[in-house]
C-alpha cells in the first residue's frame, strides 16, 4: 500500500469515527468562523479529529480544502444536535462499526456530496437528511437520490420550495386557486433539478415531485 493510499484509509476512519461519536464542541458555530483562521485556532488543533487529519497532509493552504473541513464541521454539528431515536442510533452505530463495506460507503459519499457544495447551508441539509437515514425514515439509497438533488438545486429556491411547503406544494392553474403568485425563475429552478413538473401536458399547474417533498420535510423542515 503507498503512502497516498494509507493517508486516504487514514482520513477515511478519522471522519468515520467522528461520525459514530462525536468529539468536536457542539456549541461552537463553526459557520460564523473567519475562514482564513479556521484551522489556526490552537482550540481546534487540540482536537484528536483535527490532529490526525493534520498528520495525514489532507489539509493545507488553498481555500477549497480550508472550506471542506469547515463544511465537515458543519456538517457534523448539525447531525450531532439532531434528536434521533435511541434505538435507532445504536443499530445505525453497530452497523457502521461492524460492516466495514457499509462503513466506508457511508463516510465517502457524505465526503463527495461535501466537497460539491458551495455553501454551508447545503451541509446542514446533508445533516438532516443522514439524520433521516440513521433515524430510519429512509434507506441508504433513497438518502442518496435525495442528496444528488440537494447538490443539485440552487439556493435560490430554497424560499420558494419553503413556501410551495405551506400550500401542498403546488401551484393550481387557476389563478383564483393559486394561494401564492407565480414565480418563473424560481420555478426553473426546482425544474432543473428534477424535483418539479407540470400538472400534465395540458396544464401549466406547477407540482413538486415526492423527491422534493421528502427534500424539504426531512433536510429543510
Amino acid at each position: 500500500m503507498t503512502t497516498s493510499q494509507q493517508n486516504e484509509n487514514t482520513l477515511t476512519s478519522a471522519i468515520s469515527n467522528e461520525i459514530a461519536d462525536n468529539s468536536i464542541d457542539l456549541s461552537l458555530d463553526y459557520s460564523e468562523l473567519v475562514l482564513d483562521s479556521f484551522l489556526a485556532d490552537g482550540v481546534l488543533k487540540e482536537i484528536p479529529f483535527i490532529k490526525t487529519i493534520y498528520a495525514v497532509g489532507k489539509i493545507g493552504v488553498s481555500i477549497k480544502e480550508r472550506f471542506f473541513v469547515k463544511k465537515l464541521f458543519v456538517f457534523l454539528k448539525e447531525f450531532h444536535n439532531q434528536s434521533i431515536d435511541t434505538q435507532k442510533l445504536n443499530q445505525f452505530r453497530s452497523k457502521f462499526n461492524s460492516e466495514e463495506k457499509y462503513r466506508n460507503n457511508v463516510t465517502e459519499q457524505i465526503m463527495i456530496y461535501l466537497d460539491t457544495f458551495l455553501t454551508l447551508e447545503k451541509s446542514k441539509i446533508l445533516a438532516k437528511l443522514f439524520k433521516a437515514h440513521v433515524d430510519g425514515n429512509i434507506d441508504w439509497e433513497y438518502f442518496n437520490h435525495l442528496s444528488i438533488c440537494l447538490d443539485s438545486i440552487s439556493p435560490k429556491a430554497f424560499p420558494f420550495l419553503q413556501q410551495l411547503s405551506n400550500h401542498g406544494f403546488k401551484i393550481a392553474e387557476d389563478k383564483a386557486s393559486q394561494g401564492i403568485p407565480r414565480d418563473g425563475e424560481s420555478e426553473a429552478l426546482l425544474y432543473a433539478c428534477g424535483v418539479a413538473y407540470q400538472t400534465s401536458s395540458w396544464s401549466s399547474g406547477f407540482n413538486v415531485s415526492q423527491l422534493g417533498k421528502d427534500l424539504y420535510n426531512f433536510g429543510m423542515r
